[in-house]
């Protein structure tokens, strides 16, 4: 059974559709990113699952409970949700103590378990003995850890992650991110990623469901989105790739600056390849199945390098693992070794 069951969801914001029969569902434990442009419905979904808005069409489920459909809306006090906004949002007048204790519910644990439970949740982040601060003594990693045990002290059904990391710098921003993710799967915690940054979602994620109009055009395993996109825009979206024009033609085969094809074969249909820069082999002799460039810039990053090689007319980005024997100026063949993604004009 799934932890979460989001049906052809709906959803109008002041006459607007912002979700458009949107489908996502997830195991027990496993975490989602979800990915997409500012607008496309990130935050909006986040919020219905809370139930902070109700939508006008469609269902959500937590494992067997029916959360929200038709008439029915358990309210967002009743659903056990955690929820780490992008600023945090601690109350400023509370204590860590007090933020990370204030959502478990005092009808149900004494004052000695609540303490105990906040204590769990300090050691669990990594901020024991900061209890008796207040928010604005803290770093924003530390608020951010703060926000993540408040959500975690409720043992919640899900946790709901909307850009926590975005305002860190590039450093703290990794290893906070490495830290929760990790703190999520060692609770084995259900749990969705808002966030811009795709190699974010590719490493965090066990599903990546990338978002367009209200609309989760494509999901699956990070290996999958990234390996066989839908469309050059989604791949773009995934990571790094060259969009270039091709041409099936009549024997099967696909011609482009990579594979300029000599058979008599005629064109049947135009369009794209999509290649990602590392499925380009560099050699510093033409060979078989290679053609010539020429060596532009080199942007070095240690563990690799993006070279820019002119070929013919276009101006392609290849990455390649150092150390390398490259330089810019210098003459080089280009062979591609990777899969043959075809997209047709439409």
């Amino acid at each position: 059974m799934n932890a979460l069951e989001v049906s052809h969801l709906k959803v109008l914001l002041g006459g607007k559709v912002v979700l458009d029969d949107l489908s996502l569902s997830l195991a027990p434990g496993q975490i989602a990113a979800l990915l997409g442009p500012s607008g496309c419905g990130k935050t909006t979904l986040l919020r219905s699952i809370a139930g902070l808005i109700r939508p006008s069409e469609g269902q959500i489920r937590f494992g067997k409970q029916l959360v929200s459909f038709s008439s029915v809306h358990l309210p967002p006090h009743k659903r056990k949700i955690g929820y780490v906004p992008q600023e945090g949002a601690l109350f400023p007048h509370l204590n860590i103590a007090d933020n990370i204790s204030f959502g478990i519910d005092t009808a149900v644990f004494t004052k000695d378990q609540i303490r105990q439970t906040t204590k769990e949740m300090l050691a669990l982040t990594g901020m024991e003995g900061f209890g008796k601060r207040m928010p604005h003594q803290l770093s924003g990693g530390q608020q951010t850890r703060v926000a993540l045990a408040r959500a975690l002290a409720i043992k919640p059904s899900i946790v709901l992650l909307d850009e926590p990391f975005s305002a860190l710098d590039a450093e703290l921003r990794t290893e906070l991110r490495t830290d929760v993710i990790s703190l999520l799967r060692s609770q084995n915690t259900t749990a969705i990623l808002v966030t811009h940054d795709r190699e974010e979602g590719l490493v965090s994620a066990d599903v990546i469901a990338l978002m367009r109009g209200g609309k989760i055009v494509q999901s699956g395993s990070p290996e999958d989105v990234y390996s066989s996109p839908i469309s050059p825009t989604i791949a773009i979206s995934t990571g790094d790739a060259l969009v270039l024009q091709a041409s099936k033609l009549s024997d099967g085969s696909t011609d482009y600056i990579l594979n300029p094809v000599k058979s008599s074969a005629q064109s049947i249909t135009s369009g794209h390849i999509v290649i990602r820069p590392e499925e380009i082999k560099l050699n510093k002799s033409v060979t078989s199945g290679s053609i010539s460039g020429l060596i532009t810039k080199i942007d070095y990053y240690g563990h690799d390098a993006m070279v820019a090689i002119d070929v013919a007319d276009q101006h392609l980005q290849v990455r390649i693992p150092g150390p390398f024997d490259f330089n810019v100026g210098q003459s080089v063949a280009l062979e591609h070794v990777g899969p043959v993604r075809f997209f047709a004009n439409n």
